[in-house]
């Protein structure tokens, strides 16, 4: 199945697993309501950018927490501020995820028939 953005081969790497049953992940994003905008990876919106020490594979992925108080602490973070909280309905369709960085931060690759919007909503403080 053909993801969102354009991925190098071996990516998704095999330790990623693909989203079969329901999970709720949460995302920092700027626009309220979110937009497509919101769902790029850092590649998309920096095509030039060198990231140390980050493999291109991840990248291209989304970032995503799996408990809302790692997104709420992301939210400090310098790059981060001003943005908000929204939490994604992940179901079986919705792509790959692999466990990165911190045990709570996931890397998702979203197949592109997966309507992230549809299963988006923003999270209050």
């Amino acid at each position: 199945m053909p993801y969102r953005e354009e991925l190098p081969a071996q990516c998704p790497p095999e330790a990623a697993e693909e989203i079969t049953g329901e999970r709720e992940v949460f995302r920092v994003v700027k626009s309220d309501p979110p937009t497509d905008g919101d769902f790029r990876s850092q590649r998309a919106m920096r095509p030039g950018a060198v990231f140390q020490g980050v493999p291109e594979c991840l990248a291209r992925g989304l970032s995503v927490f799996g408990e809302r108080g790692d997104g709420e602490k992301a939210l400090k973070l310098p790059g981060l501020r001003g943005g908000m909280l929204a939490t994604i309905r992940l179901t079986a369709g919705a792509g790959r995820i692999q466990q990165t960085f911190r045990p709570s931060h996931h890397t998702w690759w979203p197949f592109a028939e997966f309507d992230i919007l549809a299963h988006c909503g923003k999270e209050e403080a």
